[in-house]
């Protein structure tokens, strides 16, 4: 189920991706774009298919993939200033607009997180949650999910996932954000593999739908283009893949994954990091070994626990174990709602190890760091957005935000790394 070194970088190679765009008015375009590493320099404005401007640099900077103004050193991700969104974007920041009494339809899309909390604060709405504590600590739990940066998924559910939907669906959020939250990066999740093939598909199966997956990640891909953005590269990758390979498809599995992985890493001002699992699923040797003929040691690394909510020193020993069999390949851990561990389940071996339906006495873990004081933890990350319900479990559908669960999740809130750690509630 499941819903989400600098040394080692590779020259930006030459690669020409030709897109599906979808107009205002609904006609189809196509433009080609050239991404090179001996490119010139190009103005920041918007070139064929492009709605908002974007760096002039095409240049892949080696030990700086964000472009970071400051160079980041070991950690890619050190000083990058990822997008926080305000009410109109925003789940838990849109949940509090409605606590409150406003529409975030109907509010400014470029409203920032800052700015609409700076409001809550002030005038009519200061003075009613002034006068209404138990409205107050609803708003303050749901402050501290939309006080965090969000990360973004793209699914072949965005806007239909035809030709040209996922280039557009990419497009509107990076322009949307930049008009929010100017000088910010995107960060984005994938979920293309897993939500058409399932969890035991076969090489055929897999083969058969390549063409398609292609499409979409290339699509993705020019809508990003000279843009920086931090890319956590598909949900349930190889977390749910053992399936697949006792099916034989792991092959095959392995390769879309690759081909996603190198395309995102040939844009100029990309981390890109592919879900490697989880530390109380697959074992350290598998994981290793597929994350290798993915390439990992070409890309920024791995991400583990993301849909799951096992405790962040766990995931750090186990991802750490990974990473000295792939090359020393960095890795972030997911602590989007494992501050209180995982709720296990009585029958691991028939229910799964961990109750992931929206388990109850869950809490938001460490907020996003990359001063983790591990060697290969570049960061702790929510690398999906807490409070989406996981569809199950007595919650709306999956996806859809919670805000009764994630208000629990922010009472809960805890940035304790594990068992014998100090309790950290904040």
């Amino acid at each position: 189920m499941h819903f989400v070194n600098p040394e080692t970088r590779r020259p930006v190679r030459a690669r020409l991706l030709a897109v599906a765009l979808v107009a205002a008015a609904g006609l189809t375009t196509f433009a080609a774009i050239s991404l090179s590493s001996a490119a010139p320099a190009r103005s920041a404005v918007p070139h064929a298919g492009q709605a908002c401007p974007q760096p002039s640099s095409s240049t892949r900077q080696a030990g700086n993939p964000l472009g970071l103004a400051t160079a980041p050193g070991a950690d890619p991700l050190n000083g990058a200033n990822f997008f926080v969104p305000g009410p109109a974007k925003g789940p838990a920041a849109g949940a509090i607009a409605q606590l409150v009494g406003l529409n975030p339809a109907n509010m400014p899309v470029d409203e920032s997180w800052a700015d609409f909390e700076q409001s809550l604060g002030r005038g009519a709405i200061g003075a009613k949650l002034a006068h209404n504590p138990s409205l107050a600590r609803k708003v303050a739990d749901l402050s501290k999910i939309a006080a965090e940066p969000d990360v973004q998924r793209v699914s072949i559910y965005s806007e239909g996932g035809g030709p040209g939907a996922i280039f557009a669906q990419t497009e509107k959020v990076i322009c949307s954000n930049i008009a929010a939250d100017p000088g910010s990066i995107m960060a984005f999740n994938t979920y293309f593999l897993h939500p058409t093939l399932g969890g035991c598909a076969d090489a055929a199966q897999i083969n058969h739908y390549m063409p398609t997956f292609k499409r979409q990640i290339t699509e993705m891909a020019a809508a990003i283009d000279r843009r920086p953005a931090l890319i956590l590269a598909e949900i349930d990758a190889l977390g749910s893949s053992a399936c697949i390979a006792r099916h034989g498809g792991l092959p095959a599995w392995e390769a879309a994954l690759k081909y996603e992985v190198d395309t995102f890493e040939a844009l100029p001002h990309t981390a890109v990091y592919v879900e490697g699992g989880y530390s109380d699923s697959n074992s350290v040797g598998y994981t290793a070994k597929a994350l290798n003929a993915i390439g990992v040691d070409k890309i920024q690394g791995f991400f583990t626990n993301d849909t799951h909510n096992q405790w962040t020193i766990n995931e750090i020993r186990w991802a750490t174990k990974v990473a000295k069999r792939t090359h020393g390949a960095h890795f972030i851990v997911n602590t989007s709602s494992n501050g209180q561990g995982p709720k296990l389940n009585p029958h691991p071996t028939t229910q799964g190890v961990e109750d992931l339906c929206n388990p109850p006495g869950r809490g938001l873990g460490p907020k996003f760091n990359t001063d983790t004081g591990y060697q290969f933890a570049d960061a702790f990350m929510w690398t999906h957005p807490p409070g989406n319900s996981s569809g199950c479990g007595g919650g709306p559908p999956g996806g859809v935000f919670y805000p009764a669960y994630a208000e629990g999740l922010g009472q809960r809130a805890n940035q304790k790394l594990g068992p014998g750690f100090p309790s950290r509630p904040y």
